[in-house]
């Protein structure tokens, strides 16, 4: 009666298991990063249409990311690899003039965010 007990209490303790491990969604996160930049010049105003270039170096080569900023003077960036960014946010109608910051987007399913000001 006992051996009976065991086999099906261990087949059954398998079967959890097995359950446990299938509906964990590990191999579903989001693994992509996430990055707004903000652009704003020197009095604090927001920056719309500012082109802001993302640039990271890699080993197979430069990862560059070009955007333009909204009226709100936000860029968005999505990053299917890690990585951390040299920053540089640029308008034509304030030549000669450039803004600079990093953004580290270095956590898979993670957010960040950096204001840049055109200077």
């Amino acid at each position: 009666m006992k051996t009976f007990f065991f086999k099906y209490a261990s087949v059954a303790g398998m079967i959890v298991l097995l359950l446990t491990a299938m509906s964990t969604p590990s191999c579903k996160k989001d693994k992509t990063c996430r990055g707004k930049v903000y652009v704003v010049d020197t009095a604090g105003v927001a920056v719309g249409n500012a082109k802001v270039k993302l640039d990271a170096n890699a080993v197979n080569g430069d990862v560059i990311y070009d955007a333009y900023t909204d009226g709100a003077g936000a860029a968005n960036f999505e990053v299917k690899l890690p990585a951390i960014f040299d920053v540089t946010a640029t308008k034509a109608t304030y030549p000669g003039m450039e803004g600079n910051g990093v953004l580290r987007l270095d956590e898979p399913g993670k957010e960040a965010e950096v204001t840049v000001v055109i200077r």
